[in-house]
């Protein structure tokens, strides 16, 4: 029931920004309709924002405008729209079945395009107003991974690639993506160096591992990423020197002496320097929760002199070493969450809990536990985990089961689980501002980022149909109420984004040959243009009843994911 009412506290907080971006994207769909049915002399009746029952009209001219009770929708109502009734001949004029086929295509295809429009306009203003977006700084690079190997490290802002300037991290992907098995030189700033490293490195040519993409082969170089990990640690020793201080289980280190820290390898090195002079080291934290509205306030605790003389009796060559010494651990083998009810709830793990080992075998990051649980074989007995609980190992024994999942590229996903969560978090590097003060630069922008995810929206459409796609990823009207509250929260651009992202799908979604959506409107239009008469009474309210039943379908599957969604978050 908790997780029930947070959900809905959420949605109601997220009502305002939700009527708005929902009201706006209705309106401009309707008033494309209504323009043009205007426009080719067709007297529309109604107007209405929503569905049932009027809350709100006036009358100007022919139409009524109005506002309805069931904000999920709207119509524009037309005169002669009804094929089962006769118009006079005076009044034909005005009637929408009595126009051209052409000028009726026309009307029902302008709700669709003004939503595309509406969106090329939003990201117009996007590009005007500015948008932060990441740099081309790389994250963490993995010792011994192939791009670490070429000879980049954590950190490097990639300045270029064989020529051609990059300034953010879409342009650099972008270039490697599409130059699978071709040598590049990629020049790149590393900080703390005058000069610009020049590497020579030519990416692997691997199939491609997003379904929405179009492209099945990719150039990609191993260890090369965006994020990099968040500084939290995991404390699990409460004798160590950070346990004694009284560093919370799962800590979020936010600042060291004043210097802002954003990622887990800035710590260690940190650390190393003040210790080695000796020198005080003020660090400020928080206690780190999965959800993030529950982080406590920061607090700051100070290493002095006198601690780190009592670490003196060892030389560390490495900020790692440090950092084990004073007993803060890598976070991503600390557990979060604990499923309630799951094996790992059964079996007593907790929350703050290290994991040392599986099967006996030391463990170093959190993908050798997922590998571990994943691969285990129904009835060949528990996985055995080593854990450090308050300084001391334990043993427990687990069962995984067998849980469905969706993976990062939204497929259904059957495999073992333990239902565990690490205390691992990734951040993507430094941002730049994308900003045109030139209008017609914006407007090009605006079109760009319109048509490629109207590409992305009908490639998620098709990878659906082919279910390469689960289903489940379908939201409803809770999801699109909590996306609204969590982008406006976020800022005016994400808002912004995000609604022109669900205007693109409001635009290819209407144009799906469905009966009673505009699409199915259009096929209709489309065989009487071209058979030279309009279908049979008969066979179009058979289409109707079916794409009714489509409609409706797709809705319930839609509120159905939503609700699984509130009740299991998993």
């Amino acid at each position: 029931m908790n997780i029930l009412a947070e959900y809905l506290q959420s949605f109601f907080s997220s009502l305002g920004p939700f009527i708005i971006l929902l009201g706006l994207l209705i309106f401009v769909h309707e008033l494309g309709h209504f323009l043009v049915a205007k426009f080719f002399g067709v007297r529309v009746e109604v107007f209405s924002l929503g569905f049932g029952k009027k809350i709100a009209q006036f009358v100007k001219g022919d139409t009524t405008y109005c506002l309805s009770l069931i904000p999920l929708g709207g119509y524009v109502k037309m005169y002669g729209d009804d094929p089962t009734k006769t118009v006079p001949e005076s009044e034909q004029k005005f009637a929408f079945l009595c126009k051209p086929v052409s000028q009726r295509i026309a009307i029902v295809l302008a709700g669709p395009l003004m939503n595309f429009f509406f969106a090329a306009f939003l990201f117009t203003m996007i590009g005007l107003l500015g948008q932060k977006v990441p740099d081309s700084s790389i994250g963490d690079v993995a010792v011994g991974s192939a791009a670490y190997e070429a000879g980049f490290r954590s950190g490097d802002r990639v300045l270029s690639v064989s020529g051609t300037a990059v300034q953010t991290w879409k342009e650099f992907s972008t270039i490697l993506e599409d130059s699978g098995k071709v040598n590049l030189n990629i020049t790149v700033e590393r900080e703390g160096e005058t000069d610009r490293p020049s590497i020579s490195v030519t990416p692997t040519l691997i199939q491609n591992p997003n379904v929405l993409s179009l492209k099945e082969w990719i150039g990609d170089i191993e260890g090369i990423q965006v994020t990099s990990k968040a500084p939290i640690f995991g404390i699990s020793n409460p004798q160590s020197l950070a346990g004694s201080f009284g560093f919370p289980k799962v800590t979020l280190i936010t600042s060291i002496n004043g210097e802002k820290i954003t990622y887990l390898r800035e710590v260690g090195p940190r650390l190393l320097s003040l210790y080695k002079k000796q020198e005080n080291a003020e660090i400020t934290f928080k206690s780190y929760d999965y959800d993030e509205k529950k982080d406590s306030e920061e607090k700051t605790l100070a290493i002095t002199t006198n601690e780190w003389q009592a670490l003196s009796s060892n030389n560390y060559d490495n900020g790692n070493a440090l950092l084990k010494a004073i007993g803060f651990h890598d976070s991503q083998l600390v557990l979060l969450v604990i499923k309630e009810g799951s094996p790992a709830d059964k079996a007593g793990l907790l929350k703050g809990d290290r994991l040392v080992s599986l099967n006996q075998k030391d463990l170093s990051s959190w993908d050798e536990v997922v590998e571990t649980v994943k691969q285990y074989k129904k009835d060949s007995g528990p996985v055995e985990f080593i854990v450090e609980r308050d300084g001391q190992e334990q043993k427990l024994n687990i069962v995984p089961e067998m849980t469905e999942l969706l993976n990062n590229q939204g497929q259904d996903d059957h495999r073992f689980t333990v239902g565990i969560v690490p205390a691992l978090a990734m951040v993507t590097g430094p941002h730049t501002l994308i900003q045109f003060s030139n209008p017609f630069k914006a407007l090009s922008f605006g079109f760009e980022r319109t048509l490629e995810w109207s590409k992305l929206v009908a490639v998620s459409f098709v990878r659906l149909f082919q279910r390469k796609v689960s289903t489940k990823n379908i939201g409803g009207i809770i999801t699109i109420g909590k996306v609204a509250g969590e982008s406006f929260r976020a800022g005016l651009d994400r808002y912004l984004t995000m609604m022109a992202i669900i205007s693109i799908n409001l635009f290819l979604l209407n144009l799906l040959p469905i009966p009673i959506l505009d699409g199915g409107h259009l096929v209709f239009f489309s065989i009487e243009a071209l058979r030279g008469a309009p279908l049979s009474l008969r066979k179009m309210e058979i289409a109707q009843q079916i794409g009714l039943v489509l409609l409706i379908s797709l809705m319930a599957m839609s509120l159905f994911n939503d609700i699984s969604n509130l009740l299991s978050p998993w």
